[in-house]
């Protein structure tokens, strides 16, 4: 009896092996790497990373090996901007470290039938503020 349900599809598009590639720029040579996540089911040498063409403005998600993705991000001369690898966020090619939680609030009026009354609806999340060595910030939800 088979492992795996005979109804499974496998996934074909985005093989381990393949490079990281712009299908539209048919080029690799403006891609940033966004994310970087554990594989799961876990394999040897396999991430699951998201990335964008910066010329076209086109994001990809795919399986790919360290190897494939480590051509993109040693490149010379590319800034990566922010990258999540895991859990951590690097900028400068440094961890963030949390320096503050705050909560914010967002607002936005809602008209829920035309002529009807205006309502203001609000929304307060936890966020919390990352920065970098450089001097960098961003907050992020927490």
């Amino acid at each position: 009896m088979s492992a795996q349900p005979e109804s499974r599809v496998p996934d074909e598009a985005h093989q381990p092996d393949e490079p990281l590639w712009c299908t539209r720029c048919n080029t690799d040579q403006h891609l940033v790497v966004d994310s970087i996540q554990s594989h799961y089911p876990p394999t040897p040498n396999t991430v699951d990373v998201a990335y964008e063409c910066h010329a076209c403005n086109y994001s990809y998600d795919q399986t790919a090996t360290v190897q494939r993705v480590a051509v993109v991000l040693n490149r010379p001369g590319v800034s990566q901007g922010i990258l999540q690898f895991g859990g951590q966020y690097l900028h400068c090619g440094e961890p963030m470290r949390t320096s503050s939680c705050e909560l914010r609030r967002i607002q936005a009026p809602l008209v829920l039938k035309p002529g009807g009354q205006l309502r203001m609806y609000e929304v307060i999340i936890n966020t919390r503020i990352l920065r970098c060595p450089c001097g960098f910030r961003m907050e992020i939800p927490d």
